[in-house]
């Protein structure tokens, strides 16, 4: 009961925060095309991080006393590599929803 309590609020807070954000962005935080800027960006965080031995992980980096591992971190690795194809999905979604309309009305 106590961790009810405790995760309740945070749980409130999370969904409060998240409505605020899609308010104020006229509901585009959950358009394709942003979902897209953001998969791609953390596929590009977990390979690179994973690749040269950066450890995402506040606990590992506090117990080791070093953020960098010795090797490549394969699990950042493998979250990196599961991230491209669902970017890739997405970029295309978000492309095919601007429609040739909405590519002239960028143009001017």
């Amino acid at each position: 009961m106590d961790a009810l309590i405790a995760i309740a609020p945070l749980a409130a807070f999370v969904a409060l925060w998240w409505f605020a954000f899609h308010k104020a962005s006229g509901g585009r935080v959950w358009s394709p095309l942003w979902m897209a800027f953001s998969a791609t960006t953390g596929a590009i965080i977990f390979l690179v991080a994973g690749l040269t031995g950066y450890t995402l992980n506040k606990h590992d980096r506090f117990v080791a006393g070093t953020p960098w591992a010795d090797g490549v971190i394969w699990w950042q690795v493998f979250v990196g590599l599961a991230l491209v194809p669902l970017a890739a999905l997405l970029w295309r979604i978000g492309l095919r929803s601007l429609g040739p309309g909405s590519r002239a009305e960028l143009r001017h």
